[in-house]
């Protein structure tokens, strides 16, 4: 996952101990992600703007030519001094730590008059507001870049703490999530499966709500396309049974896989048509997938119960469901003349 440097860092925080360096230092001080956008800047000065109306290039300049493997210095006319150290976090330039409007020397007034020409500006009020600007020796330059530096470093070392704690947080989430997902699901099918089928059984007995049906649906020939094709042409047949019995079967209804090569359906509201619907719906997708795929074909068996009428024992109807399968299943073996298990 691809982070900026705010996802990393507590900006608020980083601005209010930033400001507190500025009245310490009287020298501006700011953030800047690495496309330039400037995060913040505390004590950022009037003498690189004029009123909203015609500023300098001091910040579009720095923001669009950040360095990240070094420093980015912009010197503006008046010899005023800017730079930005690149914070580099495992190898990706996020952001730049950013420290400027100072001098080295004394402004020019030659320069001056030229700038407050150039940019349309009251030589007097532009005069005033670079008077406001510090300037500080060299040495205090050198210390300020090392400073500026060794800022960026621990700036990048917290984000990268910062950052391996998220990955490591959200890869807990998704696994969190995932056993989630396999606590109630089969991960073959992507149907629900045995435990969360019993739980639905338990639910529905205690709402008692009418009427209740059941179908329970068995693939044939599982165990003899394991034996003979092998298990991946045996999970292709159940995640292909799965898909048809999921589409047949609406959207209320819980569908799940509660065993090897047994699924069921269990429903709500629903009488004997609506479930007689269904099984036709079935078994017109299942001619439908064999005429297209005869060297695989799919078989599956069904048997339903429905409940009209108290008292209700959902377990009772699964029982009379499943035992409906079978006799399906022996049905459909006598008519196909051959044996399937």
């Amino acid at each position: 996952m691809k982070y900026r440097f705010a996802d990393l860092a507590d900006i608020p925080k980083l601005q209010e101990l930033m400001g507190s360096l500025f009245w310490l230092t009287d020298i501006a001080i700011g953030i800047i992600e690495a496309d330039g956008t400037f995060l913040f800047c505390a004590g950022w000065r009037g003498a690189c703007v004029n009123d909203g109306k015609t500023s300098c290039d001091c910040q579009a300049f720095i923001s669009a030519n950040l360095d990240p493997v070094s420093y980015t210095c912009r010197r503006c006319p008046t010899g005023m001094l800017h730079y930005a150290c690149p914070i580099v976090v495992d190898g990706d330039h996020l952001a730049s730590v950013y420290i400027g409007q100072f001098f080295i020397d004394p402004p020019d007034e030659t320069a001056i008059q030229l700038e407050a020409a150039q940019r349309g500006l009251d030589q007097d009020e532009y005069r005033r507001r670079l008077d406001k600007i510090p300037v500080i020796p060299p040495m205090r330059l050198t210390l300020l870049l090392k400073y500026l530096k060794d800022l960026a470093n621990m700036l990048a070392d917290i984000g990268l703490q910062r950052r391996q704690q998220m990955e490591t947080l959200e890869i807990l989430r998704l696994s969190q999530d995932r056993l989630q997902y396999l606590s109630c699901h089969d991960p073959l099918t992507g149907l629900r499966n045995r435990i969360h089928f019993e739980e639905q059984l338990n639910a529905m007995d205690k709402q008692q709500l009418l009427p209740a049906a059941v179908m329970v649906l068995d693939l044939d020939g599982l165990k003899q396309i394991n034996d003979s094709l092998g298990h991946q042409a045996g999970d292709l047949l159940l995640k292909t049974a799965a898909a048809i019995i999921r589409d047949a079967a609406p959207a209320e209804s819980t569908v799940s896989r509660i065993g090897g090569d047994e699924f069921a359906i269990l429903l709500t509201d629903a009488d004997l048509s609506v479930v007689e619907t269904i099984r036709q719906q079935i078994a017109a997708r299942v001619l439908h997938y064999n005429a297209d795929h005869p060297a695989l074909p799919v078989g599956i068996s069904a048997g339903i119960a429905v409940a009209t009428s108290k008292p209700l024992s959902m377990r009772e109807l699964f029982k009379q469901a499943d035992a409906n399968m079978y006799q399906d299943k022996k049905s459909r073996k006598q008519n196909a003349g051959k044996e399937a298990p």
